[in-house]
């Protein structure tokens, strides 16, 4: 009946309705376009011949409205004799979603949301109620993938643009980072540490990485991040206590040297000197045997300038016991029943700098005046000379992924080191003297490319920073020389570092290849076990000596077993039980981490 309306049919009451007991003749939809009457109906619990029921017809009303592609639903009737009524279902549908705007998005892309919205909600399609909370819920889960905490404002058709679905993204922020505790460090250190600042998109991972890099530096025993609601909706301030950690250290005392003789020493180091973030170290030694003493100081700075330009300095007169090992175990070798070591004088200078996030290029130099002593002149087998200055230029490039830069425990890193090198070796003896072509200025140049990466599972957010976590760790390290070489410039492997079992310089060249895995499991936060393998060699070098035979072509060894590591106020303290693949074992003890 064209003539009908709204209003007419209002005058229709359901009581009445229900009162006469009318019976549904027909069921008319009406503002339908793309969904088909069949969906509409079958949607319905009152069907054509059902007694009208007024509880029903809502009911009905919300399943329709249910299907998802509809903004408004009604359900009218009009009277057709006195016990049958006609009832109108007036619908009116979502739009056809032909694209998707976002408002309000920084951190996470448009084309990324796009492309998880449209896996819900497909373009050319009606637009569906339904899957709002399936949206927000892949939003959400996209913004938790990279850390970050993230609100939906708006979720609908765009009135002002029919066939646009509208999203508005709302990124809590961060208002003020305040520290706490700070009695000893400059703050301003901290704030230079932390990639997240004031401004910035709220990231409970980004937060947890800084805390966890500045944990690692050994200034802080603890530290206690809060996040702290402000007036502002989706706005937070962070503050973090910190309990500052002794950073000075002053040791002295008696030891062994590698060559188990007595050794007096005293030490002074300190990671954050006068709470600068700077390190600086003084070492001396003397051996009971002569030889003179041993100095060594060295100082770093993290921030050199504001371009957080990082600069290392090293200067030192220590002698070097080639041959020793750094462990304890059978020991075979060519300086076995005498002594051959050498003093090295020199220095280092390293500058470094961030090249965007996650990149480093380095520059530095190395000198080193090198001079055997305490050799035996009537064995000429039993000691190597070749004194002069070695003078190496360093040109380096990282790639760092890994988090902590301090016994990291995800990610990864790999590096490349160019050194065009200059040797001026004027004297030299024992088992080399047959090689005079190294007497007088030579050039060779040291490339070394090393990988790393690690693996551990995730935390979740409220773990303590200090908690520690099994890591597999893996380690690649190659490194090649061309031109002629000074014996002890060559690439060492075998022992601590390298290849663990065997002694220490066990095999040498112009090449070495040398990959690691560990396991390192905590037993708490300060004490773990590991286990380790070792497989590698070097070739191509200097011909054997004595019972170290060597290789002119890539050979390689097998080297595993179990350590235990700890945590002291002096700083970690490692001890490795290794084996060898030919039947030998050593044990290797090193202060800090191996990689």
């Amino acid at each position: 009946m064209k003539g009908f309306t709204v209003v007419s049919l209002s005058l229709l009451t359901i009581s009445v309705a229900l009162a006469q007991q009318s019976v549904v003749r027909t069921i008319t939809v009406r503002g339908a376009t793309n969904i088909s009457e069949v969906a509409i109906k079958a949607a319905m619990q009152t069907k054509e011949g059902s007694v009208v029921q007024t509880t029903q017809l809502r009911a009905d009303e919300s399943r329709v409205m249910d299907l998802g592609y509809f903004s408004s639903v009604q359900i009218l009737a009009r009277t057709l004799t006195e016990t049958e009524v006609e009832l109108i279902v007036e619908v009116a549908e979502n739009p056809i979603i032909r694209e998707i705007s976002f408002r309000g998005n920084t951190v996470v892309s448009t084309a990324d949301l796009t492309a998880a919205v449209v896996q819900i909600q497909e373009l050319g399609k009606i637009y569906n109620n339904r899957f709002q909370v399936r949206i927000q819920e892949a939003i959400e889960n996209l913004y938790a993938d990279r850390g970050y905490l993230v609100g939906i404002d708006r979720l609908q058709p765009d009135p002002e643009s029919r066939g646009t679905l509208l999203i508005s993204i709302l990124e809590p922020r961060v208002n003020e980072i305040r520290l706490i505790g700070l009695k000893r460090t400059d703050p301003a250190i901290i704030r230079r540490m932390m990639k997240v600042k004031p401004g910035d998109a709220y990231n409970e991972d980004l937060i947890r990485k800084d805390l966890e890099e500045i944990l690692s530096t050994g200034w802080f025993e603890d530290l206690r991040p809060r996040r702290v609601d402000t007036a502002q909706p989706a706005v937070y301030d962070i503050e973090i206590e910190f309990v500052e950690a002794r950073t000075g250290q002053i040791n002295g005392g008696v030891a062994l040297d590698p060559q188990s003789r007595l050794v007096g020493f005293v030490s002074y180091s300190d990671s954050n000197f006068r709470g600068s973030g700077q390190a600086i170290g003084v070492n001396l030694s003397q051996a009971t045997v002569g030889n003179g003493a041993s100095a060594e100081i060295a100082w770093s700075n993290r921030f050199y300038d504001a371009k957080n330009t990082s600069l290392s300095v090293r200067a030192y007169s220590r002698v070097v016991y080639n041959f020793a090992g750094n462990g304890l175990g059978g020991f075979e070798g060519p300086t076995e029943g005498s002594r051959f070591d050498e003093r090295r004088t020199g220095g280092s200078l390293m500058f470094s700098r961030p090249i965007a996030r996650e990149n480093r290029a380095r520059v530095g130099f190395r000198y080193e005046n090198i001079r055997s002593i305490d050799f035996d002149t009537t064995d000429p087998d039993s000691f190597i000379q070749q004194d002069g200055d070695i003078l190496a230029l360093q040109f380096g490039f990282d790639r760092d992924t890994r988090h902590p830069t301090t016994e990291p425990f995800q990610g990864e890193s790999a590096s490349i080191m160019i050194e065009p090198s200059y040797s001026n070796i004027s004297r030299i003896g024992g088992t080399v003297t047959t090689f005079d072509n190294i007497l007088g200025p030579n050039y060779y140049l040291r490339t070394t490319l090393d990988y790393r990466r690690y693996w551990s599972k995730a935390v979740p957010v409220d773990t303590p920073i200090t908690k520690a976590r099994p890591v597999l760790a893996a380690k690649a390290t190659y490194g090649i020389i061309s031109g002629d070489v000074p014996f002890f410039e060559q690439m060492f492997v075998g022992g601590l570092g390298s290849l663990r079992g065997y002694e220490s310089q066990r095999y040498w060249g112009k090449q070495s290849l040398v990959g690691t895995l560990e396991y390192r499991h905590p037993i708490n936060d300060k004490f773990s076990v590991i286990a380790f393998s070792d497989y590698g060699g070097a070739w191509g070098g200097y011909p054997g000596i004595s019972s170290f035979g060597q290789s002119s072509s890539p050979s390689f060894h097998l080297g595993y077993g179990l350590g235990v590591s700890f945590k002291t106020p002096v700083g970690p303290i490692r001890i490795d039980f290794a084996f060898n693949d030919q039947g030998g074992s050593r044990t290797h003890f090193a202060f800090g981490s191996s990689f």
